[in-house]
């Protein structure tokens, strides 16, 4: 059995609340706009010339590297892009260019570029703004969390769930064997492992991974599934396990990344009643990227917890080096409006950026995160 904490043990709101059944009806109850010096990306406007070509990406219901992928080929350069949104949902953010690609406009069913301007800086990304539609089957108990909520300054700053995965919540997983160098394991919970909520289809083809018969995974894994498919054809080729997972088309930093979130998560927990009284948004927690003496007490535990003592972030095999991870502890929310209505209830706010909307569902529902990212 998973855990799907994910290392979130603690509440910021002392609430005794219990579980709600809190859904968010996807993607068109999720939007994200990203924010440039405080104002929503949609008001940013380019100057007739300069060093980058800035380009405003919608999208829909789609992953965030398909699309990077897609713009690449379509353009023939790699965008750079500030921050990566949220899969199931409706998202607006910058992508931008050395220099002017051909296009001006380009429109697909799940997403859309649109040419901007130039700039000659980068940008200054403070946050995001979020708007989320709420549906639960007791609206009473809803609007009263989302009162308690609209007066809430901070929150514990945790990595949000979608780090991981929503239906299969794992990319830690498989991170933390990267970081083990344990590739056939790593490739194990890339490929292996079906979750309950996949679809059947999705469930057969992780068994027969299981089982061995690459050649029928392969098969029934539909082309999106592209990590799976490009590993099991090396697997099919004979290669080692260290040679198969570097097929990957997502960076294997990605993972790693997600494992030392994990791991910043437990370390959180561990400090939440600790931290309650100093809420600041200089308070910051390190994940070191060693894991050898000396030691602070807690990442000790979490690192004997974890079988990872005289393990580095440095993993030269897999071309990833990540530094200490020293994040905020608590997450500001600014400009919160709540809207309760008989057939909607909507909560928006801002966020500095790398926090996570979810946290704040999480906060109101005390359920399954599933049910809502």
């Amino acid at each position: 059995m998973i855990d799907l904490s994910l290392g979130l043990e603690k509440y910021y709101i002392n609430e005794e609340w219990a579980p709600l059944n809190v859904k968010i009806p996807r993607p068109d109850g999720f939007i994200v706009v990203e924010e440039i010096s405080y104002k929503p990306v949609t008001e940013w406007r380019g100057k007739d010339k300069g060093k980058y070509a800035v380009y405003l990406l919608k999208k829909i219901g789609i992953d965030h590297f398909t699309v990077i992928d897609k713009i690449t080929r379509l353009t023939g350069r790699k965008p750079i892009y500030i921050g990566i949104k949220d899969t199931n949902a409706i998202t607006q953010q910058i992508i931008y260019f050395s220099g002017k690609p051909e296009i001006d406009n380009y429109k697909e069913e799940k997403f859309e570029v649109n040419f901007l301007g130039f700039s000659d800086e980068k940008f200054n990304h403070t946050g995001n703004i979020f708007e989320l539609e709420l549906v639960s089957d007791d609206e009473n108990e809803l609007a009263k969390r989302l009162a308690t909520v609209s007066n809430v300054k901070y929150l514990f700053a945790y990595i949000g769930y979608q780090r991981f995965g929503t239906r299969r919540p794992n990319t830690h997983l498989v991170g933390k064997y990267l970081f083990l160098r344990q590739w056939c394991e790593a490739i194990n919970w890339l490929i292996g492992h079906p979750f309950e909520l996949e679809h059947e289809i999705i469930k057969e083809a992780r068994l027969a991974y299981e089982k061995g018969d690459y050649e029928k995974a392969l098969q029934l894994f539909p082309k999106k599934f592209r990590d799976e498919r490009e590993v099991l054809k090396a697997l099919i080729r004979g290669e080692d396990c260290l040679s198969a997972i570097k097929r990957v088309k997502t960076p294997l930093g990605f993972f790693v990344e997600a494992y030392q979130s994990y791991l910043f998560n437990k370390y959180l927990s561990l400090m939440a009643d600790k931290l309650r009284g100093r809420e600041a948004d200089n308070v910051i927690l390190t994940v070191p990227k060693k894991f050898v003496e000396p030691m602070d007490p807690l990442i000790r535990q979490i690192a004997i917890e974890e079988g990872i003592v005289g393990y580095s972030f440095n993993i030269p095999e897999i071309k990833v080096n990540l530094r200490d991870l020293k994040r905020q502890a608590f997450m500001r929310l600014r400009n919160v409006k709540v809207e309760l209505k008989n057939e909607s209830k909507k909560i928006s706010f801002s966020l500095d950026r790398g926090m996570y909307a979810t946290l704040v569902i999480r906060e109101i529902s005390r359920g399954d995160p599933r049910n809502f990212t």
